[in-house]
């Protein structure tokens, strides 16, 4: 192991290369060698032409001994005296050496030490002198920590410029699919306005208080819930992907475990009474099973849930026990408030199906994080020869429709693949609820592929939020069934997540073993590499 040293001593500096064995010699070793090696290279120096700052080296007698004042470099102000080289530094590093060529006094004709120099030569057994000596050692840890510290931030300062103009381009090009709250909140008023319009919500929650509450956990779980929303309306191979069919409620409302077969007709009611569109004079069309409802009907519809789930069926169930004449639990007694039979069915119900897609508030941040920004950045050029190449094919406005969409992701390679049998490493995203093939709210986790319905689900979840009353005053819903450049690129990283998020198969496992799930990161970036391989 060899190190390039540094060694100055007053004005002179001189570069050396130290060979330090296997460098478990400690760091006052390597300041005694380097100030042995100053002295020896200028005492056998022939003499010659010398510049100013060597002439001094050169002038010292052969009986000299300088001692060591300091060892750091670019990278840590303070090593210890003690402390091994090897431990801190490797072959080749750069080390400073410096030297005293006189040594500076007190008042008292006493040497004024360094700190180093103080902790490497005073060996004094004194109390007063331990302590001192122990004080200089923190005071020299703190002062590398605070280096470390202010090395670190400049470093993040100096990759921020670097950065900051990719993740401003990118905020431009998605700026569609980064909403913020106040988007968020403005959106959901829109379709509040229209609920309460409507008149139904007075009969449903009658208190005014009551309906803010409402109106505070929709926007509280207003990405959750639309991403259920449209992840749900893409079920049927049949039907559009921005719109709610009864066959699609149902199937939410089954899959979810709210509410089951048996309650098939309540269901249907919930759904036919949730059109208030109908109910507003805002749609000529007469609410039946085959019809369908949008995003703030459904929003009506999960609250006629909430409340036919926690509180009608409960006040049922009292009401037959009294007339048997059996005992209730006050448990029983007491039914829930409208806002918190809602709160109920989503911690009960909806989260635990939110955690096992590729959804949700963690989906979006996750979209708008600065790593994923700066991968799309970096990958922009190929991303937008990939989306180009499918919006050429039938669109004429430069978008892709969701059969262009299915092809992207057959060419790319999304939905082909291997068996996912036999999970055996653990995964929060494989096990706990263990939602398999019969599920249309996760990919299919028995295949390393996503399936048509997936695609259609991620078509359906990726486009972007905006208020629909502009859209069904007009009757114009292209928005839907088409889709931009960032909601392309939005959608690729939710197939990422849907296809990646449960690790590759361990090496020589015959794919029956996973690696441990994957970051969404690591997932998406694994999307867009198939994204941009299209040939």
């Amino acid at each position: 192991m060899k190190l390039i040293v540094t060694i100055k001593a007053g004005d002179s500096t001189q570069d050396i290369v130290l060979p330090v064995g296997h460098g478990t010699q400690s760091f006052k070793w390597l300041a005694d060698a380097a100030a042995f090696r100053y002295i020896h290279d200028g005492v056998s120096a022939r003499h010659g032409h010398l510049s100013n700052s060597r002439r001094q080296q050169h002038s010292l007698p052969p009986n000299t001994n300088l001692l060591p004042k300091d060892v750091y470099n670019e990278d840590c102000p303070f090593f210890h005296p003690e402390d091994v080289i090897k431990d801190h530094v490797t072959d080749g590093q750069r080390i400073t050496v410096e030297l005293y060529t006189e040594l500076p006094l007190d008042e008292y004709g006493i040497p004024k030490l360094s700190h180093w120099a103080f902790i490497a030569f005073r060996h004094g057994e004194s109390q007063s002198q331990l302590e001192r000596k122990e004080r200089y050692v923190q005071e020299k840890r703190a002062e590398v920590e605070k280096f470390q510290i202010e090395r670190i931030e400049r470093a993040r300062l100096r990759q921020i410029e670097i950065e900051r103009p990719k993740i401003l381009r990118m905020r431009e090009v998605l700026a569609d699919q980064l909403i913020d709250s106040a988007v968020i909140e403005s959106t959901l008023n829109e379709e509040w306005v229209q609920i309460k319009e409507s008149g139904i919500l007075d009969n449903l929650v009658p208190d005014e208080a009551q309906q803010e509450e409402v109106r505070s956990f929709l926007l509280k779980n207003y990405v959750e819930l639309t991403d259920l929303y449209k992840f749900y309306s893409a079920v049927n191979s049949g039907g559009g992907t921005h719109t709610l069919e009864f066959i699609e409620l149902n199937k939410f409302l089954t899959e979810t475990s709210i509410l089951g077969e048996e309650h098939s007709s309540a269901i249907l009611r919930i759904f036919i009474d949730s059109h208030i569109g109908a109910k507003n004079g805002k749609s000529k069309v007469k609410p039946s099973i085959h019809s369908q409802i949008h995003r703030h009907e459904f929003f009506v519809a999960l609250i006629k849930i909430a409340i036919f789930k926690f509180i009608t069926l409960p006040k049922k169930e009292i009401a037959r026990l009294k007339r048997r004449g059996q005992h209730i639990l006050n448990s029983k007694r007491n039914v829930p408030t409208a806002p918190k039979a809602l709160e109920l069915v989503y911690d009960e119900h909806l989260a635990p199906v939110l955690a096992n897609m590729p959804a949700g508030t963690k989906m979006r941040d996750a979209i708008a994080s600065k790593e994923v920004l700066i991968l799309f950045h970096d990958n922009l050029d190929a991303l937008k020869r990939s989306f180009d190449k499918f919006a050429a094919s039938e669109s004429e406005n430069g978008t892709i429709s969701l059969s262009e969409f299915s092809e992207f992701a057959t060419r790319a390679g999304f939905t082909g693949g291997g068996s996912r049998m036999g999970l055996q490493k653990s995964s929060s995203f494989r096990n706990g609820r263990a939602f398999e093939r019969n599920h249309s709210n996760t990919a299919d986790k028995t295949s390393m592929c996503v399936t048509p319905k997936d695609i259609r689900q991620i078509f359906s979840a990726s486009q972007n939020d905006r208020p629909e009353e502009a859209e069904q005053k007009t009757g114009d819903v292209s928005h839907y069934e088409e889709m931009s450049f960032s909601e392309f690129a939005e959608a690729i990283a939710r197939l990422g997540v849907m296809n990646f998020a449960q690790g590759r198969p361990e090496v020589g496992s015959d794919e029956q073993e996973y690696q441990e799930e994957l970051s969404y990161y690591e997932c998406i970036k694994m999307a867009v590499e198939k994204a941009c391989s299209i040939e």
